[in-house]
């Protein structure tokens, strides 16, 4: 799902940093003075992608400057600069051959330097949802910035920036597959209701495996909850019918239930599924086919 733009600009989000006479100046900045930005909120970078950029880049040259600050202003004869914003375009001229690109010099403080670092990358879509988290957290704990304050000044709501920091509740395993791109923030967000870490990497692992969309997680974190709370179905007495039952949930990978009617009354099995997708999965394996060999749903 595309997520909405920002509706204002760099400037507009962070005008509090700067002073009123403060004008941005444009240089042509060699690419061995500028170190790297330590407040770069982003950690992953698409080699694919760089290389794209840097074909674009020898071809048109470097269209929107980078944005630094002064890196160590106390020595004018060796005057370096820290990045601020733009280090896919540092990297991508680097790999272009470039010895210089033009920056705009800005006068930030470290609080200056960590918003618009992020707000950049936020307006660019570039950050995953543990980076985006990270970024934000380190907004609120180091610089102490409330919640409100920290929405109101990257352009996103209060519940956006609270869900992304509690995004970092879960435990490693599941940070890393959002990173790998393996399960995006709407998969995940539903694991934070589960118990213990290793039901959260254990339900993450399963939607991971079946494709299981942001829906039909919040189905499995409920059928978590629900059985945490007690509220589990009654077992059938029977205890063959209960063997039948947990190898038919080994099987499957999923909960079965058999009910036994009295008399002549048929019983039933009952499968649970989490969405169309899983459905489809499971009629394969009812059918002796390959996954993806039964018609959708």
């Amino acid at each position: 799902m595309m997520r909405k733009p920002l509706g204002r600009g760099l400037d507009a989000l962070i005008e509090n940093t700067l002073p009123e006479a403060e004008t941005a100046q444009v240089l042509f900045v060699p690419i061995d003075e500028i170190a790297p930005c330590p407040w770069q909120p982003r950690t992953h970078f698409d080699q694919e992608r760089l290389s794209e950029l840097a074909a674009a880049i020898r071809s048109q040259g470097i269209i929107e400057p980078l944005i630094v600050r002064f890196y160590n202003s106390t020595d004018p004869g060796h005057e370096q600069y820290e990045l601020i914003a733009g280090e896919r375009r540092l990297r991508a001229a680097r790999l272009a051959g470039l010895e210089k690109v033009p920056a705009l010099l800005r006068d930030l403080d470290n609080r200056g330097a960590l918003e618009m670092a992020l707000v950049e990358n936020l307006a660019r879509e570039d950050l995953n949802a543990v980076e985006e988290g990270r970024a934000l957290a380190r907004l609120h704990k180091e610089f102490g910035q409330s919640h409100d304050d920290i929405a109101a000044r990257i352009g996103k709501s209060r519940p956006y920036v609270s869900n992304s920091i509690r995004l970092l509740e879960l435990p490693d395993a599941v940070l890393e597959m959002i990173e790998q791109g393996k399960l995006t923030a709407g998969q995940a967000r539903p694991l934070l209701t589960l118990g213990s870490a290793d039901a959260q990497v254990t339900a993450a692992r399963a939607i991971v495996d079946r494709g299981i969309t942001a829906r039909g997680a919040e189905a499995i974190a409920s059928e978590h909850r629900r059985k945490r709370n007690g509220a589990a179905p009654r077992r059938v007495e029977d205890p063959n019918l209960n063997a039948l039952a947990e190898g038919l949930q080994r099987a499957l990978k999923r909960k079965v239930r058999i009910v036994k009617r009295r008399g002549k009354h048929p019983g039933r099995i009952e499968l649970d599924y989490y969405d169309d997708n899983d459905l489809t999965a499971l009629a394969s394996m009812l059918m002796g086919q390959r996954p993806g060999a039964a018609a959708h749903v």
